[in-house]
């Protein structure tokens, strides 16, 4: 399962119009990242939980992969707890659970491996320095608690196994947080839940413009470098990565172009969206450029969110 029902508050304007988990990054949209690891695991069955504007996910899953998608909207949001249990019915003995607003590549082997008996287990990582989470305590092996606990004060990854056992401790209910609900609960109550430490660089968490944007450069080093595959139809330009449906005559360093944008000007770390126009004389610096926004005036933009809005144009610094 997938959980792609969230809003994306904290990036607007971009998802005003456009759902988080479609937002590209290095030209393959949030929520690719997260089939193409199911993929890799050998999984072929997936069920998504949807909320806000979730025509264009439906429609982008439903075309872009082989997998039998199984879609589940939610008028109102239900929380990762009430969004398992709505699904319950479709859901196997064991099954795995991932976030749609990161990056991450779980091994989802080893995470198995992990659970065993327990009812979940759940990847962890070493925090980024000076990071706001939530710590989940890990002591060989096992969480003994979320908050406080004995071991050592990791961060949740996003992705669990999970055992079928939780809706005996879910509560019958349609919003339920499945860590204070479902997870608390059953540890007070004897139940075990498992802890995989993985500290993969190839996490990021796509909650800020600001986080996009290293989350962008992290990418684009990666798949220069080869640790990461090439986006579908889409080349390396020196040193940036361009669709092969774009048309470059301008100057593009270390930046992403999406499928039929013409760039006439500069780009310099900047990731320009599918359909876009970035006229002779403009140029961008750092910047966040939507689908089919058109610069056609010299002009130079830094550290800047542009997207379409229905007035014309937003402009928002980061």
């Amino acid at each position: 399962m997938i959980l792609a029902a969230g809003f994306g508050t904290r990036l607007r304007p971009i998802t005003f119009r456009l759902p988080k988990p479609m937002v590209p990054i290095a030209n393959r949209p949030l929520i690719a990242y997260a089939v193409e690891q199911y993929l890799r695991a050998g999984i072929d069955e997936i069920v998504v939980n949807l909320h806000h504007l979730p025509e264009p996910i439906e429609r982008y899953l439903s075309d872009a992969f082989d997998v039998r998608f199984h879609f589940s909207r939610e008028p109102e949001i239900l929380g990762t707890g009430g969004g398992v249990r709505k699904v319950r019915e479709l859901l196997a003995d064991e099954f795995f659970l991932v976030n749609a607003d990161t990056i991450q590549f779980p091994d989802y082997a080893a995470l198995h491996e992990a659970r065993g008996d327990a009812l979940a287990a759940l990847t962890l990582r070493h925090p980024p320095a000076g990071d706001r989470f939530t710590a989940v305590h890990l002591d060989n092996g096992v969480i003994t608690g979320f908050g406080s606990g004995r071991g050592e004060a990791l961060m949740f990854s996003g992705s669990h196994c999970i055992s079928n056992r939780i809706f005996d401790w879910l509560p019958e209910k349609d919003f339920s947080g499945i860590v204070d609900e479902g997870y608390i609960p059953a540890m007070n109550n004897g139940e075990t839940v498992a802890g995989l430490l993985d500290d993969d660089p190839r996490w990021f968490d796509i909650g800020t413009p600001q986080r996009y944007m290293s989350a962008s450069r992290a990418i684009l080093d990666h798949t220069l470098r080869g640790a990461m595959d090439l986006p579908p139809e889409t080349g390396i330009h020196g040193d940036s990565l361009v669709h092969e449906k774009a048309r470059v005559t301008g100057s593009v360093q270390r930046s992403v172009v999406g499928r039929d944008s013409a760039i006439e000007g500069t780009l310099e770390d900047t990731s320009v969206w599918d359909g876009c126009r970035i006229g002779e004389g403009v140029v961008l610096r750092s910047c966040i450029v939507g689908h089919g926004v058109e610069l056609t005036e010299p002009e130079t933009f830094e550290n800047a969110v542009i997207v379409r809005s229905d007035t014309g144009l937003d402009v928002v610094q980061m």
